[in-house]
């Protein structure tokens, strides 16, 4: 059997390719024991020549039957395929790669990847030179490929629609990718953001230094997590969480760094909303405390103020002693109110209206003096409310307290309640109305009163006032409706508040 030509091989010396005298042997060796299939065959498909591995690949270990047309190894589709595609391209350029073919040994079908090379002899078609590939391993090879890939792609969709900002940034500290989620946080858009320096588009001058001091850290190779606060495009502040993470290469050089920023400006407002609500808390219990304590001498004093009336004979001394006895009830109502706000009931009760506002303007008397505020307490006419007391006096308080701020500069606040009914569902209740003619409110600060820290009183605020008011009247199946206008000419607030009767039977 004819020997395997290979290309190039006839213009190099024996010295060049073999340290022995035989480089025909020494080439025959490579051949046969290379590690794929090898073959040889005509341009008919005749078998001229073939190494071990193949006759491996066809269950032929031993070289027997090598009177083999490559045709016949192939399945009918695969002939055809062969006579059709694969060797008149073959034909015309001498070449073909990577063809999928079935190849039928005595164990089945085997999958394999087959490169063509052809030789030419004296301008005619000569031998074709073929190496075969399990591509079975090439499949697996392939899926695992592709399933990674698809992986990938997930990951980086997850990334890419995060809430967090996910930025990948170059050495230098110049965003080099940029998700929705830091779009959403600094308002730029990714065009915007590429190729820009993070520190110089969303912190401020003040905290650049921190910042170069945390990417010097990155720099050499250490985590770096810490909070701060950033800018949006519109000048917003945020209050962000930063981690940033290196990305290394050997040996030990910087190639990138990615940037996870989190939105913290709800959580700081919590905090500081609980630090201050815990603050008003304590106050409320050192009020009780105090208006406690001084019941006892307040109880002396209207005592002796007793037998100094009954011992008095001027009328201007009885004047004065009633006007003593006047100031001290004052007191003393003021220190009753005071420990009903802060007893409050876990028990639904009949409350009478009248007398609830009564007691809330009673609580607000000195600052409606103070601001020339006048309260009117109107139409009270309706039937006493079953409800929790505790909880219906906060809503009434947090609104009356809202009232009074808008009235700085002096005004009337009207307190009424009357029998109604609600329209959308014909049940029979208690409407309450609130109302001033304060400041008045903008359509964009209405449409946002109810958010929870949410103000307009800057530091004075914590934006929890109305919110909880909105969340107990939820609660006892109320209704909550608010206007508002802040014209020159028509300026001032009015919340009604609509509870049905029906809500909740007494259980007597």
């Amino acid at each position: 059997m004819p020997t395997p030509e290979f290309a190039g091989s006839g213009d190099r010396s024996t010295s060049e390719v073999s340290l022995d005298n035989n480089p025909v042997e020494h080439y025959r060796d490579l051949f046969h024991d290379a590690p794929c299939p090898y073959f040889v065959m005509a341009v008919d498909g005749t078998l001229t020549e073939a190494n071990k591995a193949f006759w491996r690949l066809i269950d032929h270990p031993d070289g027997a039957n090598k009177d083999i047309n490559f045709r016949n190894l192939l399945s009918s589709a695969g002939a055809i395929y062969y006579d059709s595609q694969v060797l008149p391209s073959l034909l015309l350029s001498g070449t073909r790669n990577e063809v999928a073919l079935d190849i039928r040994a005595k164990s089945g079908r085997k999958l394999v990847l087959a490169n063509f090379a052809l030789d030419h002899r004296n301008g005619h078609p000569g031998a074709i030179r073929a190496i075969l590939l399990d591509a079975s391993e090439r499949r697996e090879y392939e899926k695992g490929l592709l399933r990674a890939r698809r992986e990938a792609e997930q990951l980086a969709e997850v990334i890419h629609h995060s809430t967090d900002a996910v930025i990948t940034l170059q050495p230098r500290g110049v965003v080099r990718n940029w998700n929705e989620g830091a779009t959403k946080m600094f308002g730029y858009s990714g065009p915007e953001a590429l190729g820009r320096s993070l520190s110089e588009l969303i912190f401020r001058e003040e905290g650049r230094e921190s910042i170069a001091a945390a990417l010097a850290e990155v720099a050499s190779g250490r985590e770096f997590s810490g909070e701060t606060t950033g800018t949006h495009k519109d000048g917003t502040v945020v209050q962000i969480s930063v981690k940033l993470t290196p990305h290394m290469e050997a040996p030990g050089a910087l190639v990138a760094f990615s940037a996870i920023l989190r939105d913290i400006s709800v959580q700081k407002r919590a905090e500081q909303a609980l630090l201050q609500s815990e603050k008003l808390a304590s106050v409320g219990r050192l009020a009780s405390s105090i208006a406690h304590e001084i019941n006892n001498p307040l109880a002396a004093i209207t005592n002796l103020l007793y037998i100094l009336d009954s011992q008095v004979t001027t009328p201007e001394q009885k004047a004065l002693v009633q006007s003593a006895q006047d100031e001290l009830a004052r007191v003393s109502q003021i220190t009753s109110h005071t420990l009903r706000f802060h007893r409050q009931s876990s028990h639904p009760a009949k409350v009478d209206l009248a007398k609830l506002f009564v007691s809330v303007v009673a609580l607000y008397r000195a600052r409606l003096r103070n601001s020339e505020i006048t309260a009117e307490i109107s139409r009270c006419n309706a039937a006493p409310l079953y409800c929790h007391e505790g909880e219906l006096r906060q809503i009434i308080l947090n609104i009356v307290g809202n009232a009074v701020d808008a009235m700085k500069s002096g005004g009337k606040l009207t307190l009424r309640a009357r029998e109604a009914t609600q329209r959308a569902s014909g049940q029979r209740g208690v409407r309450i109305t609130i109302a001033d003619n304060g400041t008045g409110m903008e359509k964009q600060t209405v449409a946002r009163i109810f958010e929870p820290f949410f103000s307009t009183k800057g530091i004075g605020g914590t934006g929890l006032g109305l919110w909880v008011t909105q969340d107990l009247v939820e609660k006892n199946q109320g209704k909550l409706a608010v206007r508002s206008a802040n014209t020159a000419t028509v300026h001032g607030t009015v919340f009604t508040l609509f509870f049905p009767h029906d809500r909740i039977q007494p259980t007597n």
